[in-house]
């Protein structure tokens, strides 16, 4: 399985590039639309591989998605949660759904709060497991970060408690689960980002003050605590990344 992480050199933001060597399939996930020919680059040092599947886990409001534009110059499907308002055609999917490519699997799980139409994204290996029933990593967008949670201003009604339930399954999983949020240190995107580029659900569960509360009042009086000014940039950037930009 090839498996890698792209951080831009601002903003902290995160891109994924794995796939499945035998397969030649490729997924992407949050591409930055400034690191689109980055990745058709590493596709190809990779041995031309496929890139077959692209993934926003959300829409995004600190930077221009380069899911619609790397979707024309692959021929790519482009897939968003079904809440998504998305005004460009795209694959909707659902909790649970599942896309095999070789030996890799995805399942979607949808986690919203930082956005209504957040989700994480499982990775399951049959090479590490064949019967394809754990997961070795959880790409967590904006849900999770390394030290922190998303923030939930841009989250809609009920945010807070959609965060909880959201970050409640996350903690189902095992602790030895690897978390590979969509940004690290420098991201306006959530509280108290860590510049840990990747963690895991233990480490998290020990030490991120806010995924750790396991009572729901409390943890919403928390997050309602939290002032963080909303960037002025931010509408600008959901409009456009709804309407996709090439």
């Amino acid at each position: 399985m090839i498996f890698r992480q792209i951080i831009s050199k601002s903003g902290g933001c995160a891109t994924y590039v794995f796939g499945c060597t035998q397969a030649g399939e490729l997924f992407v996930v949050d591409p930055k639309y400034e690191m689109v020919d980055e990745i058709i680059e590493l596709a190809r040092d990779l041995g031309d591989m496929k890139i077959a599947y692209i993934i926003d886990t959300h829409t995004h409001a600190d930077h221009l998605s380069g899911a619609k534009k790397l979707a024309s110059l692959t021929n790519a499907n482009v897939y968003y949660h079904e809440l998504s308002q998305v005004k460009f055609k795209v694959e909707r999917v659902k909790n649970g759904e599942e896309i095999k490519a070789g030996n890799v699997k995805i399942k979607v799980l949808h986690t919203p709060g930082h956005t209504p139409d957040s989700i994480s994204v499982l990775i399951y290996d049959r090479r590490r497991d064949e019967s394809w029933n754990e997961p070795w990593a959880i790409l967590t967008g904006d849900t999770l970060f390394v030290g922190g949670l998303g923030r939930i201003d841009i989250g809609g009604e009920n945010a807070e408690e959609n965060l909880y339930y959201s970050l409640a399954k996350l903690k189902e999983l095992p602790d030895y689960v690897e978390i590979y949020p969509a940004h690290t240190a420098g991201s306006v995107c959530g509280i108290g980002i860590s510049g840990k580029p990747s963690s895991t659900i233990g480490f998290e569960k020990r030490f991120n003050s806010l995924f750790r509360i396991n009572n729901k009042d409390e943890f919403v009086n928390r997050i309602r605590e939290v002032k963080m000014p909303k960037p002025k940039e931010f509408d600008d950037y959901i409009r456009k990344n709804l309407e996709g930009v090439i």
